[in-house]
């Protein structure tokens, strides 16, 4: 009976440790993360209008000589890619290495009468106030010979910034006054998106909660613009212009003279937009996200939004959304794009 009692406790044990092993091994989605899913709230009040733009250099600089010069030589065309600190034309400048060869001649002598006269002073041959005044125009020369060789490297014309040349003033042979640009300098690497507002939407341009762009180069995917500015005088046809600065992580696929179209909401009365608990929002550098789940395939992804105003009672409002989506509430900072997740039941989006 003993014997039997010990069999049947090996073939119980046996059976719990193969079910639990099947139970971890069997493909499941136990090991997926848990997230909780909700839905923007619209809030009314708001119109939207799209615009055409262009894309324009963000930064334009002029570059010139320091010094007064005949131009010897013109380093880049129009076109050219330069890199800061390059080296892009150059001056005349026999006369000013004549200049520093005669006050070096000075200063060397004088550095030599400079020595006797310490040994003089040492042994108090020589009167103090004289000393003194030898010192002086000692230190006077040293200055002469270094602002000499200042403008020596004047001559020389540096590249003051990353860009391209887009435009060439001068040409080699003419004279040229400190000051004077000779080239044009254009960083394309900050863009912006300029376009012409009819006084309707100037009159609002403080109730702007939304600035948008769309562009071939990016298909169906939108682009976050930030206004720059707005001026206050109108055009010829009364129109005024708005500058918006497109993130630089699209500047690199996008060029001067593009169109862009850009989609302004404006709230026309209360605050406009939609809903979302405070802690879906998810901040990288200086882009602000949610992160959406897609019901075809349990994933979730990035979307961009533009967040409005200050969070309230743990709720904060943006834009950029359509409203359909079923955003990620909880964990956004461990999330990363494509992931596959579960949906809590308690979630309050409904799939």
């Amino acid at each position: 009976m003993k014997f039997y009692k010990a069999n049947l406790f090996i073939a119980a044990s046996l059976m719990i440790i193969f079910s639990v092993g099947c139970k971890e091994n069997k493909p499941g989605n136990d090991s997926l993360r848990t997230v909780i899913l909700t839905h923007p709230s619209p809030i009314n009040g708001s119109s939207s209008e799209e615009y055409s733009g262009i894309i324009e250099e963000g930064k334009s600089v002029n570059a010139s000589f320091m010094a007064d010069g005949k131009i010897n030589r013109l380093l880049v065309k129009e076109g050219d890619r330069v890199k800061k600190g390059q080296l892009i034309a150059s001056l005349d400048d026999s006369d000013y290495q004549i200049g520093v060869n005669q006050l070096k001649t000075q200063f060397h002598q004088m550095t030599e009468e400079k020595k006797r006269m310490d040994e003089m002073f040492a042994r108090h041959n020589i009167a103090p106030n004289d000393y003194e005044k030898f010192t002086a125009g000692y230190e006077q020369l040293r200055l002469q010979v270094e602002m000499a060789e200042n403008k020596l490297g004047y001559t020389n014309l540096y590249s003051p910034t990353d860009g391209y040349i887009s435009e060439k003033f001068m040409e080699p042979g003419e004279l040229v006054g400190a000051g004077t640009p000779v080239y044009k300098i254009t960083d394309d690497s900050s863009l912006i998106a300029s376009l012409d507002l009819p006084v309707e939407m100037y009159i609002h341009r403080n109730n702007i909660v939304s600035t948008v762009g769309f562009s071939p180069v990016f298909q169906d995917n939108s682009i976050p613009l930030g206004i720059e500015s707005f001026t206050p005088n109108p055009s010829n046809n009364m129109l005024y212009q708005m500058k918006l600065n497109i993130p630089q992580k699209y500047a690199g696929n996008l060029s001067p003279g593009m169109n862009i179209r850009v989609d302004i909401t404006v709230n026309e009365g209360g605050t406009e937009g939609y809903e979302i608990p405070s802690r879906a929002i998810l901040k990288e550098n200086e882009t602000t996200y949610v992160w959406v789940f897609n019901v075809s395939d349990s994933t979730i992804t990035k979307k961009a939004v533009n967040v409005v105003g200050t969070p309230v009672d743990k709720k904060i409002t943006v834009s950029g959304l359509s409203g359909q989506e079923a955003i990620v509430e909880t964990g956004v900072k461990q999330l990363y794009e494509g992931e596959k997740v579960n949906v809590a039941k308690n979630s309050d989006y409904s799939l």
